[in-house]
């Protein structure tokens, strides 16, 4: 038998690795080629341009999960741009607060039917940049607002029958403390800051975060107050203060519907239709007050009757908090027809044309001058 040296043997490995490497290479660029070629048809494919904040999947989610409860389950979502051709996603959505073309770059083609979604969740009066130059540049909107072509709000209220009961009286009776509020924004355009520190004068109000003496956890690499911090609210506080930063219509921020879930009454105080942001009688609005100090006259009637406190919880009989529709509603909405519509002033429709969105200053409400 012929004898082959080491130099041979090699040889030959390296050849077959060759030959393997060119065949796993070929298959990964087949797949890759099939993969844009067999995407499902008759689907609805929808492209995050941007990240949502650090969210990757804009607090939406990927693929067709998101969709899987909704009427309309024919939708896909990715972020992934080389999916298929940038121009033949039914929609792309961008994060407006963060957006920026030279940063994120801009889509190189677009088709007439495609639909460019402006995405936002704060108000103008906090964060906005210049969006003169995105007119005519948009096709729909998707924020807080109700008047949103999607409307993306931090939770909603839904009618349900459920099976909850009024907690008992002792419940109540170990609330022992009055007024709580997590907030680390300390100088805002509502004024938020000064209405708190005048009903100081008149009712404890216990202020937790950078604005305050006291601290309860924060969500790991994150800004907002752990979970167990509104389950000690619940245990020892009769309300909440749930001040916006800024008073712009119908902005209200997570914290209300964290609270509205809770046994606690949250004190809003904000630019909002609250009859369209919460259940019926569920909050006491500051609007509904001349002075600072009837607003605490009511706060002590509710914390000395236990029977009257009740009644802002009989809303929980009849309706839910749920979460945000807008996977649905986006997916809803590419499958009607589609109309040529596109926002050419963007920054008239989120200032307003007279700049009457948000409340500034001079205009903000008498209880707070």
């Amino acid at each position: 038998m012929a004898k082959f040296s080491l130099n041979f043997y090699l040889l030959i490995g390296f050849l077959i690795l060759t030959v393997i490497t060119l065949v796993l290479v070929f298959t990964l660029s087949n797949k890759s080629e099939k993969n844009e070629v067999d995407l499902p048809s008759g689907y609805k494919y929808i492209l995050y341009w941007t990240p949502f904040w650090w969210h990757t999947d804009f607090l939406i989610g990927f693929g067709t999960e998101p969709f899987k409860n909704c009427e309309y389950k024919n939708c896909f979502a990715t972020n992934n741009k080389a999916l298929k051709p940038v121009e033949e996603f039914d929609a792309i959505i961008f994060h407006a607060s963060i957006y920026k073309p030279q940063t994120h770059g801009t889509p190189s083609r677009r088709t007439p039917n495609q639909i460019y979604i402006f995405c936002n969740v704060e108000a103008p009066a906090y964060i906005a940049p210049n969006f003169t130059q995105f007119n005519s540049f948009y096709n729909w909107t998707m924020t807080y607002r109700f008047d949103s072509d999607i409307v993306s709000r931090h939770g909603k209220f839904v009618e349900e029958n459920t099976n909850y009961s009024t907690p008992s009286v002792g419940f109540f009776r170990n609330k022992t403390e009055q007024i709580a509020w997590f907030v680390s924004h300390c100088d805002t355009s509502s004024k938020r800051e000064v209405l708190a520190k005048e009903m100081q004068k008149f009712i404890p109000v216990d202020i937790y975060g950078k604005c305050g003496p006291l601290k309860c956890e924060k969500v790991q690499n994150n800004e907002l107050s752990a979970p167990k911090c509104y389950d000690m609210v619940e245990e020892k506080y009769k309300f909440y203060l749930s001040f916006e930063n800024s008073l712009c219509k119908d902005y209200s921020t997570e914290k209300l519907y964290n609270l509205l879930q809770k046994n606690v009454i949250p004190i809003v105080y904000g630019a909002g239709d609250y009859n369209l942001s919460a259940p019926p009688h569920s909050v006491v609005d500051v609007s509904d007050f001349e002075t600072v100090e009837q607003l605490t006259d009511y706060l002590y009637f509710l914390s000395n009757n236990v029977t009257e406190y009740y009644r802002y919880f009989e809303w929980k009989k009849h309706y839910k908090i749920v979460p945000s529709s807008k996977a649905c509603d986006i997916c809803k909405k590419l499958n009607q027809p589609l109309d040529q519509s596109v926002y050419e002033d963007l920054q008239g429709w989120s200032w307003g044309k007279s700049n009457e969105i948000c409340k500034p200053g001079e205009h903000l409400p008498n209880i707070v001058k």
